[in-house]
């Protein structure tokens, strides 16, 4: 079964039409930052579209509705790098200060670093230290999620409840080659939109 268009204005259903796009299946195909760079397709329409994927349960490609009390989006498909879904996890360990879910991505000796700020030796330092700043956040935007061999890297952008901006940058190192392998070392590289670092 296929779902018509929405009504997105003439250009834009022009634009999606000219790449073969005449139905929501076929959006849900489709990154929403790729179909943003179509002329003709503007960010109206691409919440026009999104609002109706979610109706009958799709979304955007590389973009999901979960659990998680903040929205998810950007580079999400791990395929079978499982470092990268390690990376992830992480990630969305950090933010939720979930212990259990970071205890078992990292070793014992596991080492955060943000170059000029501080460096922190051990798990439970490292868990302090983010429980103590926690904030909610409404969105993560994972902008890129790569790994190769022992070394990954994960940016993107939180976005805070109250609005702030915090653009971020963490590379991983891991503790082998094996896809089994914990993380041994996160350095990570943060700009708050406030100046602050």
């Amino acid at each position: 079964m296929s779902t018509e268009l929405p009504k997105i204005g003439r250009p834009a259903t022009q634009a999606l039409n000219n790449i073969g796009v005449t139905t929501l299946e076929k959006v849900a195909q489709y990154e929403r930052t790729a179909l943003l760079g179509i002329h003709g397709i503007g960010p109206k329409a691409i919440e026009i579209l999104h609002e109706a994927l979610i109706d009958i349960n799709l979304n955007f490609n590389n973009e999901t509705e979960s659990d998680l009390p903040f929205k998810l989006t950007g580079d999400l498909n791990c395929d079978n790098a499982p470092k990268r879904k390690v990376m992830l996890d992480f990630l969305i360990g950090s933010i939720l200060v979930d212990k259990a879910q970071l205890f078992e991505a990292v070793t014992e000796d596991f080492i955060w670093e943000v170059p000029g700020a501080i460096e922190l030796h051990g798990f439970e330092a490292f868990y302090d230290e983010i429980n103590e700043h926690k904030f909610d956040i409404a969105s993560l935007e994972v902008t890129h999620n790569i790994s190769h061999g022992k070394l990954g890297a994960v940016h993107g952008t939180q976005i805070a409840q109250n609005g702030d901006s915090v653009y971020f940058a963490d590379f991983f190192e891991f503790e082998s080659h094996s896809k089994n392998a914990k993380v041994k070392k996160i350095t990570s590289y943060v700009i708050m939109n406030e100046g602050e670092s």
